[in-house]
């Protein structure tokens, strides 16, 4: 698989296929929850491809004032572990910087450990605790937040 990523916006067109990518997690988001937010004022939604063009991965992010928060990033089962989280966080938490975000929040299961590990990889740190955040399973949210 290619490792040559691309981040852009992700477009009305990629909703579809985003929202494949989406129910490979737990709790993913449909096409029509992408749509909405990506035609919501706060929304800021980007896209990861390969090398070929082919969408591999979407982040989803809300833009009020100068905080940003990131709702959900999800990449294909076979992208995982080859540095495109990495390329489309740092993206897009630069893009997010450049339009006056000055944080960025977000919320992570407490046992996700290689999520964590890259959150505190690019700055983030604990800031506490959502006991019983997610539902399916159930587990608690860590929070985490960065200073941008």
């Amino acid at each position: 698989m290619a490792t040559n990523w691309h981040i852009a916006p992700l477009t009305a067109a990629e909703c579809e296929a985003a929202a494949a990518i989406e129910a490979t997690a737990t709790e993913g988001w449909t096409a029509s929850q992408l749509a909405e937010t990506l035609a919501a004022p706060a929304g800021r939604l980007f896209a990861l491809h390969d090398g070929t063009g082919t969408l591999r991965g979407v982040a989803v992010f809300q833009l009020a004032a100068d905080e940003a928060s990131l709702d959900s990033i999800t990449l294909q089962p076979a992208c995982r572990g080859m540095g495109g989280g990495r390329a489309l966080l740092t993206h897009a938490l630069t893009a997010l910087k450049a339009e006056g975000a000055a944080f960025c929040f977000l919320e992570v299961r407490a046992g996700n450990a290689p999520a964590i590990g890259l959150y505190t990889a690019l700055g983030f740190a604990a800031a506490g605790r959502r006991r019983g955040f997610y539902q399916d399973p159930p587990e608690d949210a860590l929070v985490m937040n960065l200073a941008l």
